[in-house]
């Protein structure tokens, strides 16, 4: 049993490996083996970058050999509500859980994020020649429900179900008011926006809504606050925010998209649990992550290692000041391209503190560093002292703090919803306080 990856760089996909599984268990041996052909067109042997599968599948003549499923096919598959979707779409939901991710790699791949896709889901997706177009106002009434309705009305819907993530999200395109899915843009004019549009989770509850709506105010207050100091996030003047009867989709704009002389290019884009290979949900030592990172990028990268751990730092800093609790491993992703391999930027940023479903860290630092909650960056700094001055790496924090004066305030100016502002768990009416707890502000 095998598939094709193909990858998109220099202006067109390119069959570029196959993936060889031994077994039908998800403990089965894989073998990535890249295709003759595709290494002979490219000069750069061993790169890691977008033209390579992934960061840990350079580019070579020697197979990569995985001992089990490989988290990079995570990156692709859909989750969530769009996994459950097409599983019943596909009538799979009853089988095995290494059938089931077959089947959606065969079916299910063929637009995911970034620049990677499975060739057999495109033969029998993007089948369709023509774009159907709907009124925004369909998607903001019927939320992820739209998918079923653009489905029935004859619409190739595969190429909005790529993105990752337990909430509920499609891939769309928007001109002016008018919303089509297309999958298969690249190398190609984009006539239109490519957004990433996001739902209430759980039962879409008051509080779920909220939760959104806080998102697209905090990557507002985020711009401001990060400005010059080389951590990216969302360009908070691409970002809409549509309500129908309470409930609340945030449409955010792709960053895995590049035009190029009017041309639509996609960048490659690889999360940390593919890097380091783990399981999705796993938990995960931040010591080891940056260490198997840097390990991993170090040589395909501009960043030096001061700066890869200010980045990461900078992050985690953010998480717990703004009570983003959902930290794991596909929250964090690097995009990559030719030679170069740097941080997104920041994405699913959410007070999922306040999710009565109560998200947990999953990335965690030792016991001696953090503690119920309570994070000290000052005893941090120095472990990372080979990597970064300790004293720089504080004075960064710093500087991120005190630009984080009045938060409170700024979130409700931005339109931030009260319940979450003062929401006790997440706690930002006590943020000198914090900053003196994680060392990085004077009693």
């Amino acid at each position: 049993m095998s598939v094709i990856f193909q990858l998109f760089h220099g202006g067109q996909w390119h069959d570029a490996a196959e993936l060889t599984f031994s077994g039908d268990e998800m403990s089965s041996k894989v073998r990535l083996t890249y295709f003759t052909e595709y290494l002979f067109s490219l000069a750069d042997n061993d790169c890691i970058d977008n033209r390579a599968c992934s960061v840990n599948a350079s580019l070579s003549i020697i197979p990569t050999d995985y001992l089990k499923w490989p988290a990079l096919l995570d990156d692709l598959m859909p989750v969530g509500k769009s996994r459950s979707w097409w599983l019943r779409r596909l009538n799979v939901a009853h089988e095995t859980p290494f059938k089931k991710n077959i089947a959606l790699l065969e079916n299910a791949c063929n637009s995911p994020v970034g620049n990677l896709r499975v060739k057999e889901s495109t033969n029998k997706v993007l089948t369709k020649n023509h774009v159907l177009y709907f009124e925004i106002n369909d998607v903001v009434s019927l939320q992820y429900d739209f998918l079923e309705y653009a489905n029935e009305q004859g619409a190739t819907v595969g190429g909005a179900t790529g993105a990752g993530g337990v909430a509920p999200k499609l891939l769309l395109m928007l001109v002016e008011d008018k919303v089509y899915i297309d999958g298969d843009f690249a190398g190609k004019p984009l006539t239109g926006t490519a957004y990433l549009t996001k739902f209430a989770r759980n039962n879409r509850q008051e509080i779920d809504n909220d939760i959104l709506k806080a998102e697209g105010v905090y990557y507002q207050v985020l711009n401001q606050v990060l400005d010059g100091l080389s951590v990216e996030t969302m360009d908070p003047s691409l970002i809409k925010m549509l309500e129908h009867n309470g409930q609340v989709s945030l449409w955010l704009p792709r960053f895995d998209i590049e035009i190029v002389d009017g041309i639509a290019h996609r960048l490659g884009m690889e999360s940390i649990y593919s890097i380091i290979n783990a399981e999705p949900g796993s938990a995960q030592n931040h010591f080891d992550v940056i260490n198997c990172l840097w390990a991993k990028i170090s040589n395909t990268t501009d960043m030096s290692s001061e700066e890869f751990v200010k980045q990461y730092i900078a992050r985690d800093f953010l998480n717990l000041i703004f009570g983003n609790s959902d930290n794991h491993g596909r929250n964090i992703s690097f995009i990559k391209k030719e030679n170069k391999i740097s941080f997104a930027p920041i994405y699913d940023f959410a007070p999922m503190k306040a999710d009565p479903k109560m998200v947990t860290r999953l990335f965690k630092w030792d016991e001696g560093f953090e503690r119920a909650g309570k994070v000290n960056f000052l005893h941090i700094a120095e472990q990372l002292s080979p990597m970064c001055d300790p004293d720089e790496l504080i004075a960064y924090l710093q500087e991120i703090a005190k630009r984080l004066k009045n938060l409170p305030m700024k979130l409700l100016a931005a339109g931030c919803p009260e319940r979450i502002v003062y929401f006790p768990s997440i706690g930002l009416e006590f943020l000198e306080s914090k900053f003196v707890q994680m060392g990085v502000m004077d009693e």
